[in-house]
This record gives structure tokens, C-alpha cells and sequence, in this order.
């Protein structure tokens, strides 16, 4: 009998304590400081050489990646937004103002911009302001009012004037855009995106900028590049022409000359 009430009480002591543990406060999740957050951000490009030929009408490339170390609940939770930059290589552009002269309208003061990229592309999850602050985005050169053309437009309407005159330029040629909701994630961490280049394209290296924010953050980055040239008699008369300019100048005036005597001779009157 005392042995039965032994185990009773045994039994007893092990469900009190066993509904203790059940009761215990669940430890809350710990709280990621802005800057120490462990996603990184793994990117690529479809293409890395870009050739221009006599039927180039464009391309479109493809930037995907992924959200290692993601901690994504679901992938509408929108804890994570991705900024893709693509930069072409820096050109030199004179801007030029029309005035009306007598009825007519010419060419009046212009601005040089010896430094500014030929060409420029930035695609989001979501509108690049809704994604992180101006002052952010900013410091990163992300989005068309953060582009540094070394002039300083602050306090000059002026500066400023021509400035918005060269980004609208540019975006006619299709050689700035911005695409609002370019990135696509696909499941928790996957995501891609496009951008067109256009056919009037310059040759060099391109830039390519991936950026992950996290909750306005910029939590991780990385870059690539790829490479457009020409190829073909484009590439020949490309050469002649800025690299070796006498010889290509002889050969104008040969072809000109060749083609007057076959001229002479077909429509000649004997």
C-alpha cells in the first residue's frame, strides 16, 4: 500500500512538471540590427559578350539570382527588395537649347557633359523610393536624380534645366529607364529580371549592380559586367575611323573617286 502511494506521488511531481515546461514563456526572436543581417545576394547575367553587327535591331539580357541565408516567411511577406543598375560606359554629350531667331529655330547655349554613362538602366521589386530612403539611394547613385553628370545643378535653375533636358534625351533614345517593377521574385529567394538594350548601343563595358535591401537596409551586394563590341565590316570601318584616322580618310577619298570613274564610264557619251 505505501509502495502504491509512493508512485501516486511520483506521478504526481512528474505531470506538474511536465505542465510547467508546457507553460513556459516561448523565448522571442531576435531582433536583426540595420547592417548585421546575414543575407547575401547572388547574381548573374544571360550574357557576358554583347557582338553588334549590320542586323543588331537590340537585346534583351536576363539578371537573375538568389537570397542565400534567406529567412523569407513566405514570398509575399515583402521583408526583401532587389535593385539592379545596369551602366554603360561614360560618353561625352553637348546639350543645346533651341531659340526662336527671325521665325526660326536654332541652335542656341549648350553645356557640355564630358563624364556621364551612355547608358543607364535601373529595374526594382518596387519603386526604388518606397524601398529605401532618398538619401540612401543617393549615396548608392541609384535612380536618375542621384546620376552625377560633375556639374553641380544645386542653386541653379540653369544647371538643373539642362540636366532634366539630358534625361529626357536620353530616355527618347531608350538609353535611360527605369522599371518600377522590373525584379520578380520567384518562391522565397529566387528572383529575375530583363532589360532591353537598345540597337544605337556604344561599345565598351557594361556595368551590372545588384542590391538587396532589407526592410529599407541595404543588407548585401554584387556586381558583374559584360562586354559590347562590334564585329564584322562594323568593326573594320569602327577601327579605320577612330583608331586610324589618316588611313581611313585615304580610303574615303578612294572609294569617292573609284566611284565617279565607274560612273564616267557607265553614263559616258561617246
Amino acid at each position: 500500500m505505501g509502495v502504491s502511494r509512493l508512485g501516486l506521488l511520483l506521478l504526481f511531481v512528474m505531470l506538474l512538471g511536465g505542465a510547467a515546461r508546457a507553460q513556459a514563456p516561448v523565448p522571442p526572436a531576435p531582433v536583426v540590427k540595420p547592417g548585421t543581417s546575414q543575407e547575401k545576394v547572388q547574381a548573374d547575367i544571360s550574357t557576358r559578350q554583347i557582338t553588334i553587327q549590320s542586323n543588331f535591331t537590340g537585346i534583351e539580357i536576363l539578371i537573375f539570382g538568389s537570397v542565400d541565408f534567406s529567412d523569407a516567411r513566405m514570398p509575399a511577406s515583402g521583408t526583401y527588395d532587389v535593385i539592379a543598375v545596369v551602366r554603360g560606359p561614360n560618353d561625352s554629350v553637348v546639350v543645346r537649347k533651341k531659340t526662336r531667331v527671325a521665325g526660326l529655330w536654332i541652335n542656341g547655349p549648350g553645356k557640355t557633359y564630358t563624364d556621364i554613362p551612355s547608358f543607364y538602366a535601373v529595374l526594382s521589386s518596387r519603386p526604388i523610393r518606397a524601398i529605401a530612403s532618398d538619401d540612401t539611394l543617393r549615396e548608392l547613385g541609384i535612380g536618375l536624380s542621384a546620376l552625377d553628370f560633375s556639374r553641380d545643378t544645386a542653386g541653379s535653375p540653369q544647371e538643373q534645366s539642362f540636366k532634366s533636358a539630358l534625361i529626357r534625351l536620353m530616355e527618347e533614345r531608350n538609353l535611360y529607364t527605369v522599371n518600377d517593377s522590373g525584379v520578380v521574385f520567384i518562391g522565397r529567394s529566387l528572383f529575375r529580371g530583363t532589360v532591353a538594350l537598345p540597337v544605337n548601343l556604344s561599345t565598351g563595358l557594361y556595368l551590372v549592380d545588384v542590391y538587396l535591401f532589407r526592410d529599407g537596409d541595404l543588407a548585401s551586394r554584387t556586381n558583374g559586367s559584360l562586354e559590347v563590341t562590334k564585329a564584322g565590316m562594323e568593326a573594320t570601318i569602327y577601327n579605320l575611323a577612330f583608331h586610324k584616322p589618316f588611313l581611313y580618310g585615304l580610303l574615303g577619298i578612294a572609294i569617292a573617286v573609284l566611284a565617279g570613274l565607274m560612273g564616267w564610264f557607265a553614263f559616258r557619251r561617246d
